[in-house]
């Protein structure tokens, strides 16, 4: 027997709310950033960059002759979607990659001047989009929020497919 609200499903009763959708942390985080990924989109559009591309290029400018391996690890992606993120800045002439003298299976990054100059002009889309969450959110709020999210991903990075290896 089942009661109002209550469904069946294979034999099981559960009961679900939109609410218990709506207010799940993982549903939260997600549409945060789908909402976070959309005013970075519209601010980079004339560069046609995602946030991925952003802080892969932005870490090979840091560190000249990162590896793949590493890449992956300081902006915690896994070794395909680095590979696929890679491929596309290297196809857009932002990025040399070149094979490892030491380690022929590694794979040397090393940026551009196109890719300079794109990445100064993304850095200010980025800004951008920054100011934009700010202002409608609030800069002690927004603090506050990045701060919590920091502890989170720190707390659960050792449960993730793609862990930081470090955040140094």
């Amino acid at each position: 027997m089942t009661l109002p609200g209550m469904r069946q499903c294979w034999g099981r009763i559960f009961v679900v709310q939109a609410e218990d959708v709506w207010k799940a942390p993982g549903f939260l985080i997600r549409r945060c950033h789908q909402i976070a990924t959309g005013i970075f989109l519209d601010e980079a559009r004339a560069q046609d960059f995602t946030p991925t591309q952003f802080a892969a290029l932005a870490f090979i400018q840091l560190q000249p002759r990162i590896d793949q391996r590493t890449l992956g690890e300081a902006i915690a992606l896994d070794r395909s979607s680095v590979t696929k993120c890679v491929d596309r800045l290297e196809q857009r002439g932002f990025i040399r990659r070149e094979v490892s003298p030491e380690d022929k299976r590694s794979r040397l990054l090393t940026i551009t001047e196109s890719g300079t100059a794109v990445l100064d002009d993304v850095a200010r889309a980025t800004s951008r989009t920054r100011d934009r969450i700010e202002t409608q959110f609030g800069k002690e709020k927004l603090a506050l929020l990045s701060g919590l999210l920091s502890e989170l991903s720190d707390t659960l990075n050792d449960t993730s497919r793609a862990p930081f290896a470090t955040k140094d």
